[in-house]
C-alpha cells in the first residue's frame, strides 16, 4: 500500500473524528453525506459491513450501501415484512429494487419463530424439560437440551420461506442469525437440567460444559444447514460464537458453549464485543483486547483465521452516564487491532433507542451512534488495502501466554507497558509485516518490540492504533 493512500486514509479519519465540532442541525443523512468518505480499494473481497438494531431510514441505508461499506440493509425479513413486497412502492420493495438494479449486497436478519406463540405451542412435549413424574421444570416450559433436532429444523424451514421470497427480487448476500432463542446456558439452566432424568442419561459421564455445548450446537447447526442449503453463496453469521471469557474466571463455562462445537454454528467465528460490556473498556484488568485475543487464539486452534465480528462503542446506560461512550479515536485503534488479528467484516450493533430516532433531525453534531459506525468503515476500508496481510498472512503469537488461558499464545509482542498494545502479521509469501501499534489509553508514544523475523523494532503507538 502507497504511504500517500495511508496518509490520505488518515486525513479522513482526523476529519471524522473532527466532526463533534460540527455547530448546525442536521440529519444524519446530511452529516453522512458532509463526511469525509473511506476510501476502499477497488475490487477488495472483503465482506460488507452490516448493521444490528432498529432499521435506519431509506436514504440512509442507501448511502451507507454506496459510499460507507455496508451491505444495504432490508430488516428481519419475517412473515409480516415480505407481504411489503407485494407493494412495489413498499420501502422494502425499493431496497430489492436498488440491490438488483445497482448491484448493492444486501443483508437481511433471520427470522426467529422461537419467539412466536404460536410455534412454541406446536412442539412436541419432547420439546421441554421434566422431572420423573413428568411435569414440566422450570420458570414455564424450559427447552431441552434432548429437544428433538427436527424442531429447529422445522423452525429454519418456516424461517427460510420469507427469505426465499426476498431472494426472488434481489440476491441476498449476508444472512445474520441474531440467535438467543431455545436452549440456554449453563448459569441460568442447569439447576432444572439435573432435574430432568432423560438428560442426566444423556449426559452421562461427560461434562456439562461439554454435554450442553454439544447439543446447542447441533441444534443450532441443524438451522444453519437448512439456510446454507438454499443460499449457498451467502455469508452466514450466527451471534456468537463466544470464547472472550475463557478462563477468566472458575465459572466462566457456565455463559458460555465450547468454540470446538459451537464453530461449525457460523460460516466464520463471530464474537460479540462491546464497549463496557462485561469488560473494563479499552485498558483494566478486563479490557477488550485480552477478550478479543482470548477468543482469536482459540478460533486460531481449530484454523479459523478470519472472523466477523459484533462490535459497538457503547450506548446510553444511565449507570454509566458519559462513560458508557468510548472516544472514537481509542476505538479507531481498538478496530485496527481487531482487524490485524484476522476481522474481514463486522456487524454494528447498537442498544437503546437513540432521542430523535435514527430519521429526521438528529442534532447540531453527529451523534455517538452515527460516528460509531463510520469509523468502524475507514477502518474496513483501510484494511481494505492491506487484505492481503489478512488472506495471506499469519497472526504472530509473540512469546507470551495469554493472561487467562495458558495454554494459548497471547497474539500480541510485549512492550512492558499493559497500555501499549503491539499485534503484528506476517506474509506468508514474502518478508513483510503487518504491525499494528495501540496506545490503549490514548497517551502517544514510541514502544519497542521485538517481531519474530525481522528483530527489534521502533514504533509509534497511538491512541487511534
Amino acid at each position: 500500500m502507497k504511504w500517500s493512500k495511508i496518509l490520505s486514509v488518515f486525513v479522513h479519519i482526523f476529519l471524522l473524528l473532527s466532526l463533534h465540532t460540527v455547530v448546525s442541525s442536521k440529519t444524519a443523512l446530511q452529516f453522512l453525506k458532509e463526511a469525509p468518505k473511506p476510501a476502499f480499494k477497488e475490487g477488495h473481497t472483503l465482506y460488507p459491513l452490516t448493521r444490528w438494531g432498529w432499521t435506519m431510514p431509506f436514504e440512509v441505508r442507501v448511502e451507507l450501501a454506496e459510499n460507507w461499506g455496508y451491505a444495504l440493509e432490508f430488516g428481519e425479513a419475517n412473515p409480516t415484512s415480505v407481504k411489503q413486497l407485494e407493494d412495489p412502492q413498499s420501502t422494502l420493495s425499493k431496497v430489492c429494487s436498488l440491490a438488483a438494479s445497482k448491484g448493492y449486497k444486501l443483508f437481511v436478519l433471520l427470522y426467529r419463530p422461537f419467539y412466536e406463540r404460536s410455534f412454541i405451542d406446536s412442539l412436541p412435549d419432547e420439546t421441554w424439560c421434566r422431572d420423573e413424574g413428568g411435569k414440566f421444570i422450570g420458570p414455564g416450559k424450559l427447552w431441552s437440551p434432548e429437544a428433538p433436532v427436527e424442531v429447529f429444523t422445522k423452525a429454519a424451514e418456516i424461517a427460510l420461506k420469507p427469505l426465499i421470497e426476498v431472494s426472488k427480487r434481489a440476491k441476498i448476500s449476508v444472512i445474520l442469525n441474531g440467535g438467543e432463542y431455545a436452549l440456554t446456558v449453563y448459569g441460568f439452566g442447569g439447576k432444572y437440567w439435573q432435574m430432568d432424568p432423560r438428560v442426566i442419561k444423556a449426559k452421562g459421564e461427560r461434562s456439562w460444559f461439554e454435554y450442553i455445548s454439544e447439543r446447542k450446537a447441533k441444534q443450532e447447526i441443524a438451522v444453519a444447514n437448512v439456510i446454507r442449503k438454499a443460499f449457498p453463496e451467502a455469508l452466514y453469521i450466527y451471534y456468537h460464537t463466544g470464547g472472550t471469557h475463557r478462563n477468566r474466571y472458575p465459572t466462566w463455562w457456565h455463559w458460555d458453549y465450547d468454540y470446538k462445537f459451537i464453530r461449525k454454528a457460523s460460516d466464520l467465528p463471530s464474537i460479540s464485543i462491546y464497549y463496557r460490556h462485561f469488560n473494563s473498556g479499552f485498558t483494566g484488568d478486563d479490557d477488550m483486547l485480552t477478550q478479543v485475543l482470548n477468543a482469536v487464539a482459540q478460533q486460531l486452534q481449530y484454523g479459523d483465521a478470519l472472523s466477523y465480528n459484533w462490535v459497538n462503542a457503547g450506548w446510553e446506560r444511565e449507570k454509566l452516564g458519559a462513560e458508557a461512550f468510548a472516544d472514537l479515536r481509542l476505538y479507531m485503534g481498538f478496530l485496527k487491532c481487531l482487524y490485524t488479528a484476522g476481522m474481514v467484516g463486522g456487524v454494528a450493533g447498537y442498544f437503546a433507542y437513540p432521542k430523535g430516532g435514527f430519521g429526521g433531525d438528529v442534532g447540531e453534531k453527529p451523534p455517538h451512534w452515527l460516528l460509531q459506525m463510520m469509523v468502524l468503515s475507514h477502518a474496513h476500508a483501510l484494511f481494505s488495502h492491506l487484505e492481503e496481510f489478512l488472506r495471506d498472512g499469519e497472526l504472530i503469537p509473540g512469546p507470551m501466554r495469554h493472561r487467562w488461558s495458558k495454554d494459548s499464545p497471547a497474539y500480541e509482542l510485549p512492550t512492558g507497558d499493559s497500555n501499549a498494545r503491539v499485534l503484528a502479521r506476517k506474509h506468508k509469501k514474502r518478508n513483510e509485516w503487518l504491525i499494528t501499534a495501540w496506545a490503549a489509553d490514548g497517551k502517544d508514544r514510541q514502544v519497542r518490540v521485538s517481531v519474530p523475523g525481522l528483530g527489534e523494532v521502533e514504533i509509534h503507538a497511538e491512541g487511534s492504533g
